[in-house]
């Protein structure tokens, strides 16, 4: 059940750092991203740079995966997030070859769904395909 999930992140700039010279070794890090007042999220003040360029690498063996993912699949996507794009959903969608697979678009929720305003819809949603597969 990927969770505002990146298989692509569509940043030219953030590309930029991840593979290009001299930039610093660290950049500011990406947290909170949540439309719920008053929920912070617990995340690292700074990034480092490989660590960047990791996420590259996962994403693209990720994408190459996806046609091998056959299981039973549930996707949650915020329709405003702020770190992923949201057309991340509907390509995983489209690239795996589950045939029970299902999109469910998160209206309140920013990229930390989990800790935002569509979390016990999340939960809910889980539950329920987990159990109907049982």
């Amino acid at each position: 059940m990927p969770i505002n999930g990146a298989v692509f992140l569509d940043s030219p700039d953030l590309a930029a750092l991840a593979f290009g010279h001299g930039f610093p070794p660290f950049v500011p890090g990406v947290g909170s991203d949540i439309k719920q007042p008053g929920v912070v999220e617990l995340a690292y003040p700074v990034i480092p740079v490989p660590a960047v360029r990791q996420i590259y690498a996962l994403m693209g063996a990720t994408r190459e995966l996806l046609p091998r993912v056959g299981c039973p699949l549930l996707i949650f996507e915020s329709k405003e997030d702020h770190v992923v794009v949201p057309a991340n959903g509907p390509y995983i969608l489209d690239h795996v070859c589950a045939r029970d697979k299902r999109l469910v678009w998160l209206e309140n929720s920013y990229h930390v769904a989990t800790l935002d305003n569509d979390k016990e819809l999340i939960a809910a949603a889980t539950l329920r395909f987990i159990q109907a597969r049982l």
